[in-house]
């Protein structure tokens, strides 16, 4: 007889269902290798940083494990809603950088065995295009020595830009999960490497919704950029 799971199993997947008939329906969201994240062992899920939308879009396909999230401390406060998002794995961090408690649940968690999703830019993007990722990021990655999994959102920001209050419904979003990478495989420059894979995979995906929609979508802007050039032109413009 297989044994009976958890309520705390039960109510997460529950949730974890809902939300994926959600972004099915009304974004038409697709997902690509959703089974490269692990069915067991600890393993770090790093992200890029689009919206509200992100933690469950990504974790609502993953039906072989739940995820451990990361929510603002200040969430916590409201019993009502601390209390639900506790009960779907989420550990508080505060706004600051340096939030050396929340790192160390972090690395707790994932010496449990746990799938962890962080997302290393610290906030949403403004603009559509990455950020340089965060030192508490690399710091993670090398306490925790477990395989790292790079994953890609996007058209996200365009169905839910950082300055709305609400998504806009009907606008299409894509996740691409990407290959396990071995700890003793990032080399010492961890943040760099991740980055890169990154937006390498986004930008895979945005040619990919754009094929989709005959080119109207999502909107040409700075998300078309491959991370680090646009510093690159600006530090250039300063110099000139």
């Amino acid at each position: 007889m297989t044994p009976e799971r958890p309520k705390s199993f039960r109510f997460y997947h529950f949730c974890r269902g809902s939300m994926l008939l959600v972004f099915r329906l009304f974004h038409r969201a697709k997902f690509v290798n959703p089974d490269n994240v692990p069915t067991s062992g600890a393993c770090l899920l790093v992200a890029n940083h689009q919206s509200f939308y992100d933690p469950p879009l990504i974790g609502s396909r993953i039906r072989q494990r739940p995820l451990t999230f990361l929510a603002r401390a200040s969430l916590f406060d409201s019993k009502l809603l601390g209390g639900l998002i506790s009960r779907l794995n989420a550990l508080p961090i505060r706004d600051n950088e340096g939030d050396i408690k929340a790192i160390r649940d972090i690395i707790e968690r994932l010496k449990k065995g746990e799938a962890v999703l962080i997302f290393p830019e610290g906030s949403r993007t403004f603009d559509g295009a990455m950020v340089p990722f965060r030192q508490g990021a690399a710091l993670i990655i090398r306490k925790a020595k477990c395989p790292v999994i790079p994953v890609a959102v996007e058209g996200v920001f365009d169905a839910w830009p950082r300055k709305k209050k609400g998504p806009g419904f009907g606008k299409r979003m894509m996740v691409m999960y990407g290959e396990p990478i071995a700890h003793e495989e990032l080399g010492k420059d961890i943040n760099d490497r991740i980055e890169r894979e990154i937006d390498d995979m986004r930008l895979e995906l945005r040619a990919e919704l754009r094929r989709m929609t005959g080119g109207s979508y999502p909107a040409p802007g700075p998300g078309d950029h491959v991370f680090g050039s646009l510093e690159a032109d600006s530090s250039s413009s300063a110099l000139g």
